[in-house]
């Protein structure tokens, strides 16, 4: 028990962080649904929110279902037809419904899409008229009808607790069900049975709104005709607080909290809003945002957003929101300025300017009558200018310069004078203030502690002054929208302008095209959607970015600036506003997101901003003012889910698939045909807050990379190739939190010439085909063998028959050759058989001569003649031996076997002698020395020396041997 006290406590402490602070001047923004978009019927009388974040809608045409963009109407069961839906209540992932006489729930089928099971019909219920309430406490979901209560535990039973007389509410509060009885007043449900509440017999007779517990101890009760009353532990009571006297003319319906807050929906006011201390904070009614003053039922989602169910129609109040609007059913008009002195306001408009006191003001229920229209000033308002020593209010309007003085006012310049566009002091002048207006700058005067008045237009400069500020120098920047800007000098009277400097003579700044002034920390600083611009300190004649580009990232830099009296910058940009708040070290923190609701509801070029207090801004707005209070402490971090809505083959739409970023693993992964295919797919994001949501999304399989982010919330594919797919789809809201992936997995089948069974049929074919190849290769291979056996057996005919004809030309060319050879062999033998004979011949001749020689000295007695004989006997020998017919014969003989040697020799070496070829020829036939000798009747030693010199007369270095180099010629 101590640990559910704890985390009560622990929850109560956290909801109140979370709490939306009080709201002091406007209305929360409110968006309105009628029935034309939501679908359904006009009432509606119960919401509640999945863990998802759709949120169910109890409607009298069934139960419908938002996902923040797209709302859808779920399939009715037989059991409802014609049977409105009185009550809904979503747990973990079934959405129960009462309904007259039924109740049940729908689940998720196996696409994503709801089934309905009736619990009536399988417990066999009987008919116990509307059940209007479901709650879930202690693993049971109740259903409350008029007559009796229905406790359904899952999968067990239906057990009928019965009216003591009507329940005509119940509710659940601090882990307790509690009911109004008609006639018993309020009872509490305790084991299954009613039991009465000590006290509660003092509602008897009364009708019960709502039951809110302020703790464990405190609860306060509002009834729809008597107010409210506070239930402690003293008992029950009557809650004597401001909002009671309201509430009891309003009519208590339902109830509801937000965060510490408490909400009433009533029949006669629409939401009413207090405090924990019972003090109004807000009241929203028909012609305040809601278009019905009757709220059915009041929910309050996971971002902090209250939605009503209304009589005719649904609407959301963005109440967890630093912004409030006065707007609307105020009329009056589009704000341009704001100023306050004393206890008024002054609201200029492009109707006239607008006054309300301060409590007025602040009150929450202040109506369109508290602001009075200022007489005189019908037209359009550019500024008001209050002065700060006297309190003198001046206004600049449309026909000129207004003195306002209570709730009327008086034009102080002349009538050729149109347009007054700012006010300016003068550094040290007290007595003149300029006016920069439509044609040039106007100057007021005044007397001690007299007032304003028109003196003259300042000479020397007729250009439009709708931006006019002064430098650290006395000199007066103005800039103008479309020619830029200007610097002016003036006389020492203010009366005409001395010296006129354009942007022409200043570097630095090329496009000056929408610049506005202002001046931040004592400098000047130009500002437009190109960049933030200050003078160079060092060069009073050239312009330099200014340090504040820095918290403007992505070149998106605001076109107006405007620093407050704490050293505040409020900025401009892309249609929305923020501000860079000062720090106590000197720095700036730049702060946007809570003033998101205000974004695209500024006049272009004419933002303003009125700074009340260190916590209140107002800014002028397309349809009145929107008020900031930064004491709001509002988390904007909050995450959120994105769905996938529907996933649909365009070929047949009917069949839709949904998915979610909390959806478990996907139950069905359909499968779509090839042909023709084309698919669309929806998806959205429980984002309820302002803003826009941009989307990212990825078709795995088929891209590579993530879209980049953008708004749309769908896409189309066609004509995808076969595969396995995976659709992605991720959401970002302004804020920059990034939800988590919703997932959808689908597959294309291949067409039906590559599926399955075409593939088996491929195969049995490939298989066949394959085997026809086989046995047509095979028999071609044979018809092939046969016929190149055929053709190689020619071919070895032809082959056999050329070789024939080769050989028998060839064996006659070497018959031929043969008989040639033996010719010349013949020949050859002829010659050598003539010269042997020849040299028989020789010899024979020679031998008789030496016979006769020898015989004719035989004769002879004489010695000495025999001597001489001798002598001439040998000499001839010696001369036959060394005879050149010889050697002829021996030459020719050698130029028969060695093909002209000696030619060849003698046309080398042109220098040899007779003896020396001879020598040459002996070592060509590879003789040795002593054969060389004897040939030549020479001695061995005289054949070397014969060599040596042979050797020189052929060039031969030492190392060269002589037979070689012979051979080689």
């Amino acid at each position: 028990m101590k640990n559910r006290i704890s985390l009560f406590f622990l929850l109560i402490s956290i909801s109140s962080l979370l709490a939306a602070n009080p709201v002091e001047y406007g209305i929360s923004e409110i968006e309105y649904f009628n029935r034309r978009q939501y679908g359904g019927a006009t009432q509606s009388w119960k919401i509640s929110q999945a863990d998802n974040g759709l949120l169910y809608f109890a409607n009298n045409d069934g139960i419908i279902e938002y996902d923040g963009s797209q709302w859808r109407l779920l399939e009715r069961h037989e059991n409802l037809n014609n049977n409105p839906v009185r009550s809904v209540f979503v747990l973990e992932d079934k959405i129960f419904l009462g309904a007259t006489d039924e109740f049940g729930y729908y689940s998720n089928d196996s696409v994503g899409g709801f089934q309905y099971s009736s619990l009536t019909d399988a417990y066999n219920v009987d008919k116990l008229g509307d059940f209007w309430n479901i709650f879930h406490l202690n693993n049971q979901i109740i259903f409350q009808s008029h007559n009796a209560l229905c406790l359904y535990t899952p999968g067990e039973s239906v057990e009928v607790v019965m009216a003591e007389s009507r329940i005509s509410e119940a509710f659940l509060v601090n882990d307790a069900i509690l009911l109004h009885d008609d006639k018993e007043g309020l009872m509490e449900l305790r084991n299954g049975a009613l039991y009465k509440v000590p006290g509660g017999e003092i509602f008897a007779g009364k009708i019960i709104g709502g039951i809110m517990a302020l703790s464990r101890d405190e609860a306060v009760i509002g009834t729809m005709d008597d107010g409210l009353y506070l239930w402690d532990v003293n008992g029950i009571g009557k809650w004597n607080v401001p909002a009671d006297d309201i509430l009891k003319q309003s009519n208590i319906f339902c109830a509801g909290k937000v965060g510490d807050d408490l909400a009433f929906g009533t029949i006669q006011a629409g939401v009413v809003i207090t405090d924990n201390q019972g003090d109004v904070k807000m009241i929203a009614g028909k012609d305040k945002g809601l278009n019905n003053n009757t709220v059915l039922d009041l929910f309050v989602d996971r971002q902090k957003n209250i939605w009503a169910a209304l009589d005719n129609g649904i609407a959301r109040i963005n109440y967890n929101s630093a912004v409030s609007f006065i707007e609307g059913y105020f009329d009056l008009g589009t704000g341009y300025c704001m100023d306050k002195k004393g206890n008024r306001f002054f609201l200029g408009t492009n109707q006239a300017l607008y006054t309300i006191k301060e409590n007025q003001f602040s009150s929450p229920v202040k109506s369109r009558d508290d602001f009075h229209r200022v007489k005189g000033t019908n037209g359009q308002v550019w500024s008001v200018y209050t002065d700060e020593e006297t309190g003198e209010v001046l206004v600049g309007h449309n026909l000129g310069i207004f003195r306002v003085e209570g709730e009327s006012a008086g034009l102080i310049t002349p009538g050729s004078v149109n347009g007054a566009w700012i006010f300016r002091k003068i550094p040290g002048r007290k007595d003149l203030l300029m006016v920069g207006y439509y044609g040039g700058i106007l100057l007021l005067k005044r007397e001690d502690g007299g007032k304003w008045e028109f003196d003259q237009r300042i000479d020397g400069f007729p250009e439009s002054s709708r931006f006019m500020e002064w430098d650290d120098a006395g000199n007066l920047w103005v800039v103008h929208g479309l020619k830029g800007f200007y610097r002016l000098q003036f006389n020492d009277s203010y009366t005409r302008v001395t010296e006129v400097k354009t942007i022409s003579d200043f570097t630095g700044i090329d496009d000056y095209e929408g610049f506005s002034m202002s001046v931040i920390d004592g400098r000047i600083v130009m500002a437009s959607s190109h960049g933030l611009y200050t003078m160079d300190p060092d060069n009073k004649d050239t312009f330099v970015r200014d340090e504040l580009e820095k918290f403007f990232y992505g070149r998106n830099y605001p076109v107006r600036l405007q620093q407050d009296r704490y050293g505040n910058i409020w900025f401009f940009v892309n249609s929305g506003v923020g501000v860079l708040r000062y720090q106590e070290d000197g720095t700036y923190r730049k702060i946007d997101n809570p003033m998101v609701p205000l974004n695209h509801k500024f006049v272009n070029g004419f933002e303003s901003v009125y700074v009340l207090n260190e916590e209140v801004a107002f800014f002028g707005i397309e349809d009145g003012f929107g008020q900031y209070s930064a004491n709001n402490d509002v988390n904007y971090y909050q995450p959120f889910e994105v769905h996938i809505r529907g996933f649909k083959s365009l070929t047949n739409p009917d069949q839709l698939f949904y998915s979610n970023s909390l959806s478990p693993k996907q139950k069905k992964i359909p499968f779509f045909p090839y042909q023709n295919n084309a698919f669309e797919v929806f998806f959205s994001a429980t984002w309820f807050g302002s803003g826009d949501v941009e989307y990212s999304t990825i078709l795995e399989g088929f891209e590579t990379g993530w879209s980049p982010w953008g708004t749309m919330r769908n896409r189309q594919f066609t004509r995808l190739p076969e595969g396995d797919y995976t659709f992605k789809v991720r959401a970002r809201n302004v804020h920059g939190v990034q939800s988590k992936e919703a997932v959808f997995h689908f597959s294309i089948q291949p067409p039906w010439y590559r599926n399955t069974i075409a593939k088996i049929i491929y195969v049995v074919l490939a298989i066949i085909l394959a085997f026809l190849i086989f046995w047509s290769t095979g028999r071609i291979a044979e018809k092939s063998k046969e016929r190149e056996k055929i053709r190689q057996q020619e071919k070895y005919k032809e082959k056999e028959a050329e070789l024939r004809r080769e050989a028998l030309e060839k064996e006659k060319e070497m018959i031929r050759l043969r008989n040639e050879k033996l010719r010349n062999d013949m020949k050859h033998k002829e010659k050598e058989l003539a010269s042997s004979t020849m040299h028989i011949l020789h010899k024979n001749d020679f031998l008789i001569k030496i016979k006769d020689e020898l015989q004719n000295a035989r004769k002879t007695d004489s010695q000495s003649i025999l001597d001489k004989k001798i002598n001439s006997v040998i000499r001839q020998i010696d001369k036959d031996i060394d005879n050149d017919a010889h050697w002829e014969i021996f030459e020719k003989h050698l130029e028969q076997v060695h093909e002209d040697f000696l030619n060849r020799l003698n046309s080398l070496h042109d220098d040899l002698s007779a003896r020396e070829m001879r020598l040459a020829a002996y070592l060509r036939m590879n003789m040795t020395s002593k054969e060389i000798a004897s040939l030549m009747n020479i001695t061995s030693r005289a054949v070397e020396n014969n060599r040596y010199k042979l050797r020189k007369k052929l060039g031969l270095e030492q190392g060269d041997n002589l037979v070689d180099y012979i051979l080689k010629i």
